[in-house]
């Protein structure tokens, strides 16, 4: 399989500064507090049981912020932006963080059509300005992710394990794009249903960088990427964009994301 570059240039640059805006959120986010911890389950994901409470002020300077990058002569989406300040009271952007937490599609989607705006913002906006609190909040609890053995997806939020990266160790290690927990695991195994003996390697003609590992047991694939073969550190959360080339190989081949069900999800 040949590699294709599918990402428009202007998308990779809007995308390399919305990671650089990420990480000067990150350096900024006041204290995260979570509630729950004594009452948490045994099952992971561990995020989505607790109630994490932050400043919705500032998360909302963060959504703002992020709006005023992608609104750059786009003159839909700076009305649109302007729409969200008007209507984003505090108690809708405390609903936002919430449902954005969980990845909420169906309720993103209803307030968009609600309020005329367009489908993907709401959620694009929520989402992403959610993130530094989740980082955050991932770092504090790595001590209690660190006794979790590690399947079917991030232990900290719950993101589909989609990537991973081949350490300077040569170990493969999962890496969630949205709160950063990071993981070690077998290097020929299904990040989502387990199975050894049912993964192939999708390698990419022209990058020895980057190969797809597919499991037929569960129709789910994780892209990987050696970073030992890389001249430039990026970010996994900028990898994973700029790898998306790897998820039309892998989608073309039959496979999908899987669930934690084992069930194929696109």
């Amino acid at each position: 399989m040949a590699k294709t570059n599918v990402l428009d240039e202007n998308y990779e640059q809007l995308q390399k500064k919305i990671q650089s805006l990420n990480e000067k959120w990150r350096s900024e986010v006041s204290e995260v507090t979570l509630k729950g911890m004594e009452n948490l389950a045994a099952s992971s994901p561990i995020i989505p049981q607790l109630e994490m409470s932050i400043n919705i002020d500032q998360y909302q300077t963060f959504i703002e912020e992020l709006l005023q990058l992608i609104g750059q002569n786009n003159t839909e989406i700076t009305a649109a932006a302007e729409k969200i300040k008007e209507i984003a009271t505090s108690d809708i952007l405390q609903k936002w963080f919430t449902e954005a937490i969980a990845v909420n599609h169906f309720y993103f989607k209803n307030f968009a059509e609600e309020n005329n705006l367009p489908e993907w913002l709401p959620i694009f906006a929520a989402e992403h300005a959610a993130r530094p609190y989740l980082q955050a909040a991932t770092a504090e609890l790595e001590p209690r992710l660190k006794e979790i053995n590690h399947n079917h997806g991030c232990h900290s939020c719950g993101e589909p394990a989609r990537f991973a990266v081949i350490n300077k160790k040569g170990k493969k290690e999962l890496t969630c794009p949205r709160c950063l927990h990071m993981w070690e695991e077998k290097k020929i195994s299904c990040a989502h249903c387990g199975s050894e003996d049912k993964v192939v390697i999708l390698k990419v003609e022209g990058d020895e960088s980057a190969e797809i590992h597919a499991c037929h047991k569960c129709k789910g694939y994780t892209k990987v990427i050696d970073t030992r073969k890389m001249f430039k550190k990026e970010s996994p959360t900028l990898l994973d964009v700029k790898s998306i080339h790897l998820d039309y190989i892998a989608q073309e081949k039959g496979f999908g994301i899987s669930d934690d069900e084992g069930h194929e999800t696109h």
